[in-house]
């Protein structure tokens, strides 16, 4: 009898908040916000990398302006030394296109003593960061030349010695070796924040829904005809299973829509390169075609066209070594349960309370659990499998935000039994504890609880 009313308080609960048009305008509106921003934010990056900025150089040296070299949408333009520095400074407050001046000292040192240390930026406008950069480094590769050939040492040579090592990680603790390449801990390493970020959005969106929804029922006193003929655990229980049902059809509207929008956008953008490269390729084939054969011209874009398959190939085989699988099933688990959890100690609060201004000193202890998990599971990443991220997961409170960044990288078999363990009889504790608060307190009004209270409320028969 207790089911068929469980069911019906899910079936009610989930319908009546689908049904509302706020819930509908949440699901299409937030993705398309997303994306709307993401693209206002690209297209204000591409405006801003396009608008093209000068630099007026004031080179007392003589040595230094004609070796710096600019960029597409960065130009710099030399000043005249005969000016005087005063004078420098009016050009900058005068002339709107040129945003500032490098002012480089005299220096007649062999290695650039004074310009190391002396260089000055006037200007009227701030600077991009980029160009300073590109400044500092631009001088810098300079008198480092200039000062390695002061020791007699050939710049070509030296070049020679810069190497890139490369480390394969390879992985032996299953039966058959495997090579991770960096494709491969790139994607591990976003499905752990990917995977992090979704619990933790999930948990306190869903425990929060759970506990404004009680709270309404309790002051709007619907609750006391609903209690008449069904029991508060029951209602409790229908409202968590309901509430997540509710959080999981919202995540699966916005993982769709966006989906769909991604996939518009990366053919567009897909569309767009292909063609750039398109214009690109014909061109070289004409050129060479016109000094080469046609046969030649041809094989060329074979073999380009080849190398990209080869490419993809690389690519597929990388990403079939990740076990999407057993990464899914032991974070659907974790996901679960950490929803339980948290979800009926919502639902407790929401019980003990009359107004959410009440609530505060409640949920603060329930949020900074999640909190330290999450901000653990972000450092943890670059040692998953240390002492931090162990003990981590096997405190129930903040075990399924932090597993959520281990699985990826694999977990032995026994710290996920054993966590999956302990979260389920924190969960059922917790879940007795958090009947017995809703019980007593969703027909207590007028009353500000407090922790001796609610103790008091667990300790009931």
């Amino acid at each position: 009898m207790a089911k068929s009313k469980i069911g019906l308080i899910i079936k009610h609960e989930y319908l009546t908040r689908v049904r509302k048009k706020s819930f509908w305008l949440v699901g299409i509106l937030t993705p398309l916000a997303i994306v709307a921003v993401g693209a206002i934010i690209g297209l204000l990056s591409v405006a801003n990398e396009k608008q093209e900025t000068q630099v007026g150089v004031y080179d007392l040296s003589g040595r230094i302006s004609s070796n710096i070299e600019g960029r597409e949408n960065l130009k710099f333009i030399p000043i005249s030394t005969s000016l005087d520095l005063d004078s420098v400074k009016n050009m900058i407050r005068t002339t709107e296109s040129i945003k500032g001046v490098l002012v480089i000292p005299e220096d007649t040192s062999a290695t650039y003593a004074s310009v190391e240390k002396g260089m000055i930026m006037y200007y009227s406008e701030n600077v991009p960061m980029d160009i300073q950069s590109d400044i500092s480094k631009q001088v810098g590769r300079l008198i480092q030349d200039t000062k390695i050939q002061s020791l007699g040492v050939d710049p070509k040579i030296l070049a020679q010695t810069k190497t890139d090592v490369n480390i394969s990680m390879v992985d032996i603790s299953a039966q058959e070796e495997k090579t991770e390449s960096d494709l491969v801990q790139g994607v591990k390493i976003a499905l752990a924040f990917t995977l992090c970020f979704m619990l933790y959005m999930f948990m306190v969106f869903s425990g929060n829904m759970v506990m404004t929804s009680t709270l309404e029922e309790k002051t709007n006193r619907i609750v006391e005809v609903i209690v008449s003929s069904v029991r508060p655990f029951d209602l409790m229980v229908g409202k968590i299973i309901s509430s997540g049902m509710v959080a999981i059809t919202q995540l699966a509207i916005w993982a769709v829509m966006l989906t769909v929008l991604s996939l518009v956008g990366v053919v567009g953008v897909s569309s767009f390169v292909a063609s750039k490269n398109a214009d690109k390729i014909t061109e070289m084939t004409a050129q060479m075609s016109e000094n080469a054969s046609p046969e030649m011209a041809q094989a060329v874009q074979m073999s380009q066209n080849s190398d990209v398959m080869a490419k993809v190939t690389e690519v597929m085989t990388d990403l079939s070594q990740i076990d999407f699988i057993s990464i899914g099933i032991v974070s659907l688990v974790f996901f679960l349960l950490g929803y339980l959890l948290y979800a009926s100690l919502y639902a407790a609060v929401g019980a003990a309370v009359d107004s959410p201004n009440d609530a505060g000193q409640f949920v603060l202890p329930l949020t900074i659990p999640i909190l330290i998990a999450l901000y653990c599971g972000m450092t943890i990443i670059n040692n998953p499998n240390g002492p931090v991220a162990f003990w981590l997961s096997m405190i129930p409170l903040t075990s399924p935000v932090v597993m959520m960044v281990r699985i990826p990288f694999g977990v032995p078999a026994w710290e996920i039994v054993l966590s999956a363990v302990l979260l389920l009889v924190t969960f059922l504790i917790f879940t007795w504890m958090a009947a017995k608060i809703y019980r007593v307190g969703l027909l207590m009004y007028g009353t500000k609880p407090t922790y001796k209270d609610l103790w008091k409320w667990i300790r009931q028969s």
